[in-house]
């Protein structure tokens, strides 16, 4: 039997998997894939990356927005967007520059992560610019942002009564529709704080969609 997981051994290797993903949005948004003004913020690296990485990238990213398309005119943004393992995920930027606006927009990972998203947010006015408003104000510590309608937040997903907790702060309504979001986050889960992080939003909110990206095939052993 494995030995259970603690942070150091194995929390470590998932919050690297962060960077990875960012350099590959990065090279593919460089090539034209698709249109990003905010993911140079967070990544520097240009390095290329494979065709084929490209496009797994580009489809990850436009099935993700189309889903979040049809949510936000359904409810006509009367909504919550709930981001589970952001990483450096852009979409909050991005959906500022639309028509489409949601009330509250939440976005959760470890908090080394949320540490050097914050970090990056405070030093580029740009990034600032979206988040404030003339009417609000940005409250910022080492790993949580709270603005009028965007919340980023440092928090074990698997420590349920601390997530619980983070979402009130970030002035969570549980009868609003919410949609959230995972993508390449429930496979580092253990399977049953998986399935007590599935059960506890069910029992919460009363309606949520649950939008989830995984890298599997419906037969292999991933999808078992």
């Amino acid at each position: 039997m494995e030995p259970p997981c603690t942070f150091h051994h194995c929390d470590e290797a998932v919050i690297a998997t962060n960077d990875d993903a960012s350099d590959c949005k990065r090279c593919a948004v460089r090539l034209g894939y698709w249109k990003d003004d905010y993911i140079g913020y967070f990544v520097r690296n240009q390095d290329r990356k494979a065709p084929e990485i490209n496009r797994g990238y580009f489809a990850r990213v436009k099935g993700v927005e189309m889903c979040i398309e049809k949510f936000l005119k359904k409810t006509d943004g009367n909504c919550q967007i709930i981001n589970l393992g952001c990483g450096f995920d852009t979409l909050y930027f991005r959906l500022k520059d639309t028509p489409h606006q949601v009330k509250n927009f939440i976005e959760l990972d470890f908090p080394t992560v949320t540490a050097r998203k914050c970090y990056t947010i405070k030093r580029n006015k740009a990034l600032l610019a979206k988040i404030h408003d003339e009417d609000g104000e940005v409250r910022l510590s080492t790993t949580d942002l709270h603005g009028p309608s965007y919340h980023l937040m440092g928090v074990d997903l698997r420590n349920l009564d601390e997530l619980d907790n983070k979402l009130q702060q970030a002035e969570i309504d549980y009868k609003l529709p919410t949609i959230f979001l995972a993508e390449c986050v429930l496979v580092y889960i253990e399977a049953q704080n998986c399935k007590n992080l599935l059960k506890w939003i069910s029992s919460k909110f009363i309606t949520a969609v649950f939008v989830n990206y995984e890298q599997v095939n419906m037969n292999d052993r991933f999808e078992k």
